[in-house]
């Protein structure tokens, strides 16, 4: 009787994942793109073990971003309504303007849901320390690296279209007399009261603290997009847990204990509702997020494709290729959003699907009863919404790509 027993222990334990150090290379694995650019900022919530250092470059860190985005936006709103006569060059300022207070508004937001995001985080510990079936940890991993794919492809867009706007873009033109004058080009056309950034050194500092703007206003838009896709395909991976746990309430072949159906059945409401709270805490994250990318997205796609036209009338190709991806990384940027939001709509419709299709006829009595719960809950829509107005998806991503479009359209004949 012992070899037995001693075998059916051996086969439990080799479906268990018992390594704690690979479950904290797998959190780290799918955070780490996010967590790396969100820290450089100072925009990872503290936790309460945080170093004094830590803390300290924090404080630093937010102090020294705001400062970066005021001294973008305050000189260019001055050369737009003080210097500039001309309607296509103060749009043409516009541009960067509006992405550095469309970024600065996200910052201001994801600063203001710190806590939101460690009680995420916490949660999202949890659930890897809780894994148990090896299965269980592919499908996780596997999400994980799907939100990490994302969140690099999208920091190599805006990073890269970015930088070589605040770099390459003035640096191609070279100077420009006029007249007496010697213009030097900047990222960003600005207007100092009190002093002149033509003459050096200010144009010289001038020209620095506009890169690090521009640094600090595109690791924004990565470190959010990085940090969405992260905790969305995190909740897809749990969904998809509950999937694997419904199904087994019948059969039960995968479960580490020998249970009967109704402890199997308690075991998937805990797992069901653990993760429809889950997704309502990263609602209340993103939501407000959201809809400021896609009222940003709207807006400087619109400007994007101006300046696209503008440089074609130029015959600038360098400037034509820099906004030709700005354009693309705006837009994907935002594909990005309503591709994971629709991943969790699918997802969560799946889980309406299995809870439906399960062979409940092969239970008892009692338990097939008890299912009419977690059915109930699982046919409940699962969606991020932006600011309760529209639900991320795909179909409303051509809709907002199209909505750009018309109003480029209303800009272009209106100038």
């Amino acid at each position: 009787m012992i070899v037995p027993e001693m075998k059916h222990l051996e086969e439990k334990k080799s479906r268990v994942i018992a390594y704690p150090n690979k479950i904290e290379f797998a959190l780290n694995y799918s955070i780490q793109i996010g967590r790396c650019i969100l820290k450089v900022i100072g925009a990872w919530p503290l936790y309460n073990e945080s170093s004094n250092i830590e803390k300290f470059y924090s404080y630093f860190a937010k102090g020294f971003c705001y400062f970066l985005f005021i001294f973008i936006l305050v000189p260019g709103l001055l050369r737009i309504f003080l210097i500039e006569q001309n309607t296509r060059i103060r749009l043409k300022i516009f541009g960067p303007l509006c992405t550095c207070s469309i970024n600065a508004t996200k910052y201001s937001i994801l600063i203001t849901r710190g806590k939101k995001i460690e009680e995420c985080m916490k949660h999202i510990r949890e659930d890897w320390k809780k894994v148990v079936l090896e299965k269980d940890y592919e499908s996780m991993i596997s999400h994980a690296k799907v939100g990490r794919t994302l969140a690099v492809m999208s920091a190599s867009f805006i990073y890269g279209a970015g930088m070589s706007y605040r770099t390459i873009l003035p640096l191609s033109k070279g100077k420009q007399i006029i007249g007496n004058l010697t213009i030097r080009p900047i990222a960003c056309p600005s207007y100092f009261v009190i002093f002149d950034e033509q003459k050096s050194p200010a144009y010289e500092l001038v020209f620095f603290g506009q890169f690090l703007a521009g640094f600090a206003v595109y690791s924004v838009a990565c470190g959010v997009c990085g940090l969405a896709t992260f905790l969305i395909m995190h909740a897809c991976g749990q969904l998809e847990i509950l999937m694997r746990m419904m199904r087994d309430i019948v059969d039960g072949k995968d479960d580490v204990d020998d249970t009967d159906p109704d402890t199997r059945i308690a075991e998937v409401i805990r797992h069901q509702i653990r993760s429809k709270n889950f997704v309502k805490e990263v609602e209340e994250v993103l939501q407000y997020m959201c809809m400021v990318e896609i009222v940003g997205c709207n807006s400087l796609v619109c400007l994007v494709l101006y300046d696209v036209v503008m440089e074609w009338e130029n015959s600038d190709t360098t400037g034509l290729i820099i906004y030709l991806i700005f354009l693309l990384s705006f837009a994907f940027n935002m594909f990005i959003f309503c591709y994971i939001g629709e991943l969790l709509s699918e997802q969560g419709a799946k889980v309406g699907i299995t809870s439906c299709t399960l062979e409940w006829n092969r239970l008892p009595t009692k338990s097939a009863q008890s299912l009419i719960l977690i059915i109930l809950a699982s046919n409940h829509p699962i969606k991020i919404v932006a600011g309760k107005l529209m639900h991320m998806s795909l179909s409303n991503f051509n809709g907002i790509i199209k909505t750009s479009v018309g109003y480029f359209n209303i800009l272009r004949n209106s100038t």
